[in-house]
């Protein structure tokens, strides 16, 4: 009763602060997603859904461009780099201000920086490994005043990198990179937020202190949870909401044209840990990949992946898993048997942990069927979603599966999550080769970096630590003819600064080129 009660709280919330915000004017705008608990901690979350909102509190020295998502300039406004590649030097933006009107400055830069190292469990920490004497900090082998992170003045930061990191302003924009301060109800991006209600409605307000506030065209934003697809779908055939996320009923929409629908960057994989167990070892792993119907594992998804990464244009193709050969992946399970000396007619245990409802009975059916042959038992774990996510490493499963959306525009986005020392590296894999390419990549012109970044990827599937399975695709639903500033993109990330109501206008920085 008390569930009950709270949903038709928000609901009526959601209702009567929409519908008053909808009344007034067009600089307000409202966004219907999915039941889900923000973490609006941009330093330790991972969550594309939490990303999107944080687009909106938080910015770094770049942000992503709102149509092609490359690094444009934010609290950074030029930078240099040295002849060796090692040394940056960023200007800061002398109008960037916190919601609070204080200043930020190059020191904020830095603190927010040493903060994410200093950070148990941040995900996307490790990317500023390249900075001298960042990884030593993050593992506690070295002290903070030991990082390559200097305010030289409150409008001058400067970085000493380890090596050259040609691809630094695209993993910048990420909010993980964000400057945050020490107060958490204090932001660095175009809006703060302003109130919760019931944990569903998140209202966030323009912050009048923001650098770049006369382009900032809305002066509220309301993110409002809801997964009934009926009610969402009344929300935005009755001008409530302006942009549906969640899951919406397609057959009452009104407007069939605001219904969008793309490929995403990202990829859905089943993935192994390295450990102890017969499956920390590769031949047992080929085994099992050479006795995967791939074509029935991969059935019914608009966009298969035989592939780990994501294509993009200029990456080099690379040959996936597609073959099935039962006869060969019993010869090779005989050989490792007899390798490790483990009896053919010992059961050999494998566990599948999951969260609930993100693999159907018929695709685990396809598997359990296909390694059965071979000495398998498959076994399932369920997990709520809370219970799953940022607890795998500490699991004693063999498999588990992930759907990672990239946060960058570049192949790394995808192979940080298998580099040896990576803190979003929950296989716990490690091999030499595959990271000594990833760092031979950071100094490589772009084409020869694509080609790097291959070799690397040929290495990781060599392994059979991942089974990809499909690239998820993306529904919005948004009338473009009423809302601006919003554009289809793989990503699935529409920085909030540039949303307005038409009729309207928005600008839209240069795009960093150097």
């Amino acid at each position: 009763m008390i569930r009950i009660l709270k949903k038709c709280f928000v609901l009526a919330a959601i209702l009567f602060i929409s519908t008053r915000l909808f009344a007034e004017d067009l600089k307000k705008f409202t966004i219907i997603e999915s039941v889900h608990e923000h973490d609006l901690n941009p330093q330790t979350t991972s969550y594309a859904s939490d990303a999107q909102l944080l687009t909106g509190l938080y910015e770094g020295l770049f942000t992503y461009d709102p149509v092609s998502l490359s690094p444009v300039y934010a609290i950074a406004v030029d930078y240099r780099i040295s002849r060796d590649k090692k040394r940056w030097t960023f200007k800061i933006n002398p109008n960037a201000c916190f919601s609070n009107g204080e200043k930020i400055k190059a020191s904020d830069v830095r603190d927010s920086w040493l903060c994410l190292l200093s950070t148990p469990n941040a995900p996307y920490a490790s990317l500023l490994d390249v900075i001298v004497g960042a990884e030593a900090y993050r593992t506690g082998k070295g002290s903070a005043s030991d990082v390559g992170i200097y305010a030289n003045t409150d409008d001058s930061l400067s970085i000493h990198l380890v090596k050259p990191a040609n691809y630094l302003p695209k993993v910048l924009c990420h909010p993980a990179f964000s400057v945050v301060h020490r107060n958490p109800t204090v932001y660095s991006g175009p809006f703060y937020l302003d109130d919760m209600m019931a944990g569903a409605v998140y209202q966030l307000k323009k912050n009048n202190y923001y650098w770049d506030k006369d382009n900032v065209a809305l002066d509220e934003i309301l993110f409002f949870q809801s997964d009934d697809e009926y009610e969402n779908a009344y929300y935005f055939n009755t001008g409530i909401a302006d942009w549906v996320t969640a899951n919406i009923d397609t057959a009452t929409l009104l407007d069939k044209n605001a219904f969008s629908f793309n490929a995403e960057f990202a990829t859905s994989y089943y993935f192994f840990k390295e450990d102890d167990s017969v499956w920390g070892k590769p031949e047992f792993r080929t085994a099992l990949f050479e006795a995967i119907p791939w074509d029935e594992l991969r059935k019914d998804y608009y966009v298969q992946a035989q592939t780990f990464v994501y294509p993009l244009i200029g990456y080099p193709d690379i040959d996936g898993f597609s073959y099935t050969d039962l006869q060969e992946a019993k010869n090779l399970m005989d050989a490792a048997r007899e390798k490790y000396g483990i009896p053919a007619d010992k059961k050999l245990t494998l566990l599948f942990e999951m969260p609930e409802n993100s693999v159907s009975s018929e695709r685990l059916a396809i598997l359990s069927d296909a390694w059965a042959p071979l000495g398998v038992e498959l076994q399932i774990r369920i997990k709520k979603s809370y219970e799953y996510y940022g607890y795998v490493r500490d699991s004693n499963a063999n498999l588990f599966i992930y759907t990672w959306i990239g946060d960058f525009a570049d192949p790394l986005a995808f192979l940080e999550l298998f580099r040896g020392d990576s803190t979003l590296n929950d296989s716990g894999w490690k091999n030499d080769e595959f990271d000594r390419l990833l760092n031979e990549a950071a100094e490589a012109s772009e084409e020869e970096r694509y080609r790097l970044l291959g070799e690397a990827e040929r290495i990781l599937l060599d392994s059979c630590m991942v089974i990809p399975v499909h690239h998820p695709v993306i529904t919005n639903v948004i009338d473009k003819s009423t809302a601006g500033g919003w554009t289809e993109n793989a990503f699935d990330i529409h920085p909030l600064k540039y949303l307005y109501k038409k009729p309207g206008t928005t600008t839209v920085p240069n795009v960093v080129m150097k």
